[in-house]
């Protein structure tokens, strides 16, 4: 992948053009999440044949690229047949196979037209997103989230009040402090190419240049937990970080709500990504009753 460039912030006007045109639903397809975890993706790039080419070579997956991008957001067969081509060549050069991760399932007719019997697919369960609807988020009405309403119950009965705080550069260490509290439980081991640490950190220190929102919730007068999102379309956002103190009771539902409720109340849907093959965080993503997933699938190329 000699041609292929690194990603920069320079880099970040050009991929917010580009994700504009084709008003992404999955989570990957985003600057701020390209940017903060471009390390463990370690990621490069190329425009090829007016499409945004993306090839991943992480020390924990074999080297795949994603499904090239039109610039305009239109679809061309053609012009994505030479893009294909090249990046095939690029994989053929190392004497690897061409394998196309995360590939959205509405993608997968312009590869059959480009490769044809040439594609294998195989479905990503852990890497498709769960997509859900705000107001529902918000309201936590009906029979299927009655327990979602419990636990901010208890919380309440527990705690009283709390507080409400949008992130800023004035309080931006708090999230750092959190974070650096659930790595400290729940990293031990990772890489830190592969780590939450290192790709959160990145986006608390470009905050002021990145288009990401996030808020705090204070309990008994310490920040406890914190979350981070963004744009995807301008009908849905995407969670980006999570995180908060597990042994508050409720807390991660009373930021998930409060955030939808004070920073997206505009928008229709919220994408919280995927699950990652990890059984306990399947269960909690289904438990909020998900609108719809977006099917990512794996492609490989045969000679």
């Amino acid at each position: 992948m000699d041609s292929f460039k690194p990603i920069t912030l320079e880099e970040q006007p050009l991929f917010t053009n580009i994700f504009n045109a084709i008003k992404p639903v999955a989570s990957e397809l985003t600057f701020p999440y390209l940017f903060m975890w471009r390390r463990d993706y370690n990621l490069s790039y190329e425009v090829i044949a007016d499409h945004l080419c993306l090839v991943s070579q992480s020390r924990v997956f074999p080297p795949y690229a994603f499904c090239p991008i039109p610039l305009d957001g239109k679809r061309n067969d053609e012009k994505l047949g030479l893009a294909l081509k090249k990046v095939e060549a690029c994989f053929d050069k190392r004497g690897l196979p061409l394998l196309l991760g995360r590939v959205e399932e509405r993608r997968l007719p312009e590869l059959r037209q480009v490769f044809g019997k040439r594609m294998e697919e195989k479905f990503l369960d852990a890497a498709s997103d769960y997509v859900y609807e705000i107001p529902k988020l918000v309201g936590l009405s009906g029979g299927k989230l009655s327990s979602k309403r419990n636990h901010i119950k208890q919380f309440l009965r527990q705690y009283g009040e709390y507080e409400y705080v949008p992130v800023d550069e004035s309080n931006i260490h708090e999230c750092r402090r959190i974070l650096e509290e659930w790595c400290d439980r729940n990293e031990e081991g990772t890489h830190e190419d592969n780590s939450e640490r290192w790709a959160c950190n990145e986006l608390f220190k470009n905050w002021s240049r990145l288009p990401v929102r996030g808020a705090l919730i204070k309990v008994a007068g310490r920040f406890e937990a914190f979350t981070v999102g963004e744009l995807l379309n301008p009908r849905m956002a995407a969670i980006r970080i999570e995180k908060g103190n597990s042994d508050i009771h409720g807390i991660y539902t009373l930021i998930n709500r409060d955030f939808c409720a004070h920073e997206l109340s505009g928008l229709q849907y919220i994408n919280r990504e995927e699950d990652m093959g990890k059984e306990g965080l399947r269960k909690s993503k289904l438990s909020y009753n998900p609108a719809f997933m977006v099917n990512k699938f794996l492609v490989k190329v045969l000679h």
